[in-house]
């Protein structure tokens, strides 16, 4: 499972509304998020993509993707650490595709919707 959204519908009191907007805000905001994080990969600006990898991390988090997460968190850590740095671009492209994936399955999911 892509995500998991009980703590969302619990937090919500099970309101299909807000659940929807918050499905809708990640797909309308993580694409730019994971754009910049692809340019500083390139130009090797470690730090910022460690300060977009955190701005995700909370609504990834409300989202259930906890896989997405992880790697995201990881990320955050490795750029913070400075070390093994050369990690950082095989995991900003695993954290794209797996965005995307939960995109699509939102999609599939909630078709219409979001």
């Amino acid at each position: 499972m892509l995500y998991d959204l009980s703590n969302l519908k619990t937090l919500s009191n099970n309101d299909e509304i807000f659940i929807i907007d918050m499905l809708q805000t990640y797909k309308r905001t993580a694409p730019p998020i994971f754009q910049r994080m692809e340019e500083y990969v390139t130009e090797q600006k470690f730090d910022a993509v460690g300060r977009e990898a955190h701005k995700l991390i909370p609504g990834v988090s409300f989202l259930g993707a906890k896989h997405l997460q992880d790697v995201l968190v990881g990320i955050e850590e490795t750029a913070k650490s400075g070390k093994d740095l050369e990690k950082i671009p095989p995991l900003v492209a695993n954290a794209v595709h797996m965005s995307n994936e939960l995109i699509a399955s939102f999609e599939k999911d909630f078709p219409g919707k979001v």
